[in-house]
């Protein structure tokens, strides 16, 4: 009787954490958003300033998007958050001096890139973007734009 009991232990410990499994793969797991910075992409923006050109955003950033948008240093944080669809900063404005690009997929954001060169036309400020968004860019260290 002893033995038969602690079967049926094993038994039910082994379905309780075949469930437990089962059930977490049922739910992907969501990462924390939270600021960043990305070398790669300054050094692709920096490049292209100086000796002008285009590039799709796709291929300069690690993560699938379907829209970019751009806030500049003092914008509300309630504003940001909300795009974000969690609490990305905790002051009341986003007061780095870096443009902030929030990449977002399916209306949450997915990273959120603080964008060092300072060398955009004032028009990217507070705008959104399709996931088809290039860099554009003139050259000779004029100042670039985002187009879809």
């Amino acid at each position: 009787m002893v033995l038969k009991a602690r079967v049926d232990r094993r038994k039910i410990s082994l379905l309780l954490m075949l469930g437990l499994v089962a059930g977490a793969r049922g739910q992907p797991a969501t990462p924390t958003l939270r600021l960043s910075s990305d070398q790669a992409l300054d050094a692709a923006i920096v490049e292209l300033w100086k000796n002008g050109g285009a590039r799709p955003v796709a291929e300069l950033v690690d993560v699938p998007f379907d829209e970019l948008l751009v806030f500049p240093e003092t914008t509300p944080s309630g504003r940001i958050n909300d795009a974000a669809g969690t609490r990305l900063l905790k002051d009341k404005y986003y007061l780095s001096s870096t443009q902030l690009f929030l990449f977002r997929q399916g209306g949450r954001g997915v990273r959120a890139v603080m964008v060092s060169p300072d060398v955009f036309q004032h028009e990217v400020q507070n705008a959104r973007f399709g996931p088809q968004v290039r860099l554009l860019a003139p050259g000779g260290k004029r100042l670039m734009t985002l187009k879809d």
